[in-house]
């Protein structure tokens, strides 16, 4: 046990005749330690990501109900009748709407294009 301990501590593993058996596992070792470090970067990097996207969602969802409660508070009949202008008045009866039939236009046009020949 003490001629094994002086041995690896100077490296005499490495230089006999089995020292493939060493450096091989060696290499394997230290190729599993470079993918272990480079997953764990990159992981972190996507936390830092996840966590500035989450962020900034939250922010945006905050201006969005601002916005909202704004928009909301417009459409009261209340506030649009503080910013109405004195001459103008509530209407007591609901607007009507204008219906035009493109037929009739189309018919009226084909009689003027007839009667102009």
């Amino acid at each position: 046990m003490k001629t094994n301990i002086p041995d690896i501590l100077k490296g005499k593993f490495l230089v006999k005749k089995d020292a493939y058996r060493s450096w091989n596992f060696i290499v394997f070792i230290t190729v599993l330690s470079l993918i272990s470090i480079t997953s764990s970067h990159i992981m972190d990097r996507k936390i830092r990501k996840i966590t500035k996207l989450s962020e900034e969602i939250k922010e945006l969802k905050s201006e969005y109900a601002d916005l909202h409660s704004k928009c909301m508070k417009m459409q009261l009949a209340s506030f649009i009748k503080k910013k109405l202008v004195s001459e103008l008045k509530h209407l007591e009866s609901p607007p009507y709407e204008l219906v035009i039939i493109e037929e009739y236009h189309n018919n009226k046009n084909m009689d003027e294009t007839q009667s102009d020949k």
